[in-house]
């Protein structure tokens, strides 16, 4: 989710979700139970680096005109994580995503993507659902569950 590099977004989401929320600093340790937001004007990566998962931050050129691209993010996530990847695509404008979840299916990871109905815009969960990369098209209210349960069938 991008918000333009501004607290207020992180805030918001911080006051919405059940996890503490936090900007991504490079170099940090993922940890369960994180809910980490890419920095603005930054692209987001994880990557596995003998025991553990860590963010990288970027500042390759944007894609699909986006920087943070959530392609960026997914891409590196199915690179990084494989089979172990569970992924939400949510509203949005464009197709940013749909390749990133491409990959997490090559890799064996299960993708998320949100209903019309409940969508602000389709376009990010539509190009996803359209390339053929989506295990489960959900209203928003139950993707929240569906990323539990996803991750409990996952092998550790």
């Amino acid at each position: 989710m991008q918000f333009g590099g501004k607290r207020a977004g992180r805030r918001w989401l911080d006051t919405a979700c059940a996890m503490k929320v936090q900007e991504a600093q490079d170099g940090m340790v993922l940890q369960r139970g994180m809910c980490v937001i890419a920095p603005g004007d930054h692209h987001l990566a994880v990557t596995w680096q003998g025991d553990s998962y860590r963010t990288r931050l970027l500042q390759s050129p944007p894609i699909h005109h986006c920087r943070p691209s959530v392609d960026v993010l997914f891409r590196s996530a199915a690179e990084a994580g494989g089979t172990h990847v569970v992924a939400a695509l949510l509203t949005g404008m464009g197709s940013d995503g749909a390749l990133g979840m491409q990959a997490i299916r090559k890799g064996g990871g299960f993708n998320i993507a949100e209903d019309e109905q409940t969508c602000v815009v389709y376009g990010m969960p539509r190009a996803a659902v359209n390339l053929g990369v989506v295990d489960q098209v959900l209203p928003l209210p139950r993707i929240a569950d569906a990323i539990l349960d996803a991750v409990e069938r996952k092998p550790a």
